[in-house]
């Protein structure tokens, strides 16, 4: 089963910086809002993956400006309010697996992520074809090694 959850975009790394510039204590109340945040909502949504987790993160954003690495460390927020939320037993390598998938959407709204979870990487082949255009044919010719890959 493949698990998605809508958010709002938590703040990026540019934005954590400057609030910790502010003093600790800004950067402290910073993350434990939003990973409360996102534990309650997590915890609204009913569910829980108690062994290995795979996931792909799609953000969504307005302006492309912005750096992949930037953007990507608000995966911080999120993940641990997967585990506050006890949607995820832990967020460390023995739970999440290889690879943990990021898209970069532009977005005609407001910047949010879609987060996709499941126990089991099936789901990831398919949006990578998707969202790189490959044919599933060619992608077939090639699936030892994809499938190799996605096993590591």
């Amino acid at each position: 089963m493949i698990f998605e959850l809508t958010m709002p975009l938590p703040p990026t790394m540019n934005e954590i910086i400057n609030q910790a510039r502010s003093g600790w204590q800004a950067s402290v109340e910073l993350k434990k809002y939003w990973t409360n945040l996102i534990g309650e909502f997590v915890r609204e949504c009913d569910f829980c993956l108690d062994s290995k987790v795979w996931i792909e993160f799609h953000w969504y954003l307005k302006n492309f400006g912005r750096d992949s690495d930037n953007v990507a460390a608000a995966a911080k927020f999120i993940m641990d309010g997967l585990v506050t939320g006890r949607a995820i037993r832990n967020d460390n390598l023995t739970v999440i697996q290889s690879p943990v998938v990021h898209y970069y959407d532009r977005s005609s709204g407001d910047d949010g992520v879609l987060l996709r979870l499941s126990q089991s990487p099936d789901f990831l082949l398919d949006n990578f074809i998707v969202s790189n255009q490959f044919s599933r044919n060619s992608l077939e010719k090639h699936s030892q090694k994809i499938t190799y890959l996605v096993s590591i």
